[in-house]
């Protein structure tokens, strides 16, 4: 096989990969990062992050949050290369997802992480409450969005250039559209879904692209 396309097909290969790696570990962090289970009661909160295992596990949560995104940035480089025209506003709006979801997972882990780094008094339970619901809102309005016009601009590109199946893309746009209402919860987590599907398609659209070309060269 040629060294050119080889090493290309590896690189579509590590893209797509990426990609299932940035919904194992943004998953992952969701479930591993810890709240009260009456999210409204203000005096749980008041104690709940003098819990050095609570602390523990938010800044656990956090970190694989975060290294989640980065995987996302190099699935997002995976896809943008297969692109004929490189895809110049799918990297804009996929970049201000992960600057949002990141910031998100900072400012949800802020409280207990300077307890646990700095030895930083824990504030009143209202207030750690409403930091935690400003991570949710950066991520479920701002960073959906953001997400939305991702899938949208990357489902027309991948159907233009035949990356991705036809019923894949469709359903990209009404993933993309149902991000105006992921304060709801429910369609962000069909964006991570779609994130999903397409990473294995595409992982098996090159282990198929792989075979062709070795049957060639015999």
């Amino acid at each position: 096989m040629d060294s050119g396309l080889e090493g290309s097909a590896r690189a579509n290969k590590l893209g797509a990969w990426m990609g299932i790696v940035f919904v194992v570990l943004f998953v992952a962090g969701f479930i591993v990062f810890p709240t009260p289970d009456d999210n409204k009661d203000t005096a749980k909160w008041q104690q709940w992050w003098t819990d050095s295992g609570h602390r523990v596990g938010a800044i656990i949560g956090a970190y694989l949050m975060v290294f989640g995104l980065l995987a996302f940035v190099c699935f997002m480089w995976g896809l943008n290369r297969r692109l004929h025209d490189r895809g110049g506003m799918m990297i804009t709006f996929g970049s201000l997802f992960v600057a949002f979801a990141m910031i998100s997972a900072l400012v949800r882990a802020s409280v207990p992480g300077a307890k646990q780094f700095g030895d930083v008094p824990v504030p009143s339970g209202d207030f750690a409450r409403q930091f935690d619901q400003l991570g949710f809102a950066l991520l479920l309005v701002a960073g959906a969005l953001t997400a939305g016009a991702f899938v949208a601009a990357a489902s027309y590109l991948a159907r233009r250039d035949q990356i991705l199946p036809g019923w894949l893309t469709i359903a990209g746009y009404v993933v993309a559209v149902l991000q105006l209402a992921a304060a709801l919860f429910f369609p962000f987590i069909l964006f991570v879904l779609w994130i999903l599907v397409g990473s294995i398609v595409l992982l098996a659209r090159a282990s198929r692209a792989d075979t062709v070309v070795a049957a060639t060269a015999t």
